[in-house]
């Protein structure tokens, strides 16, 4: 959440959050699972998020609500 947060409307490719949570750059899906985990807890549906979207063939983005 700390990398999302300080890059708000900012595309952040896997790499870069495997950088940030000091993780080997090949474990992608591990990437997915903790951003689904996140999703569970911030999204009032993670199913339908609003906030913590997937950026297809680029990564994940934040766009905090009003």
């Amino acid at each position: 959440m700390v990398a999302f947060a300080a890059r708000p409307h900012e595309i952040l490719s896997r790499e870069a959050l495997a950088a940030v949570l000091e993780m080997d750059e090949t474990s992608e899906r591990a990437i997915d699972v903790q951003v689904t985990r996140l999703r569970r807890k911030i999204e009032p549906d993670p199913r339908e998020p609003r906030f913590l979207h997937t950026v297809r063939g680029k990564g994940y983005i934040l766009k905090p609500g009003p």
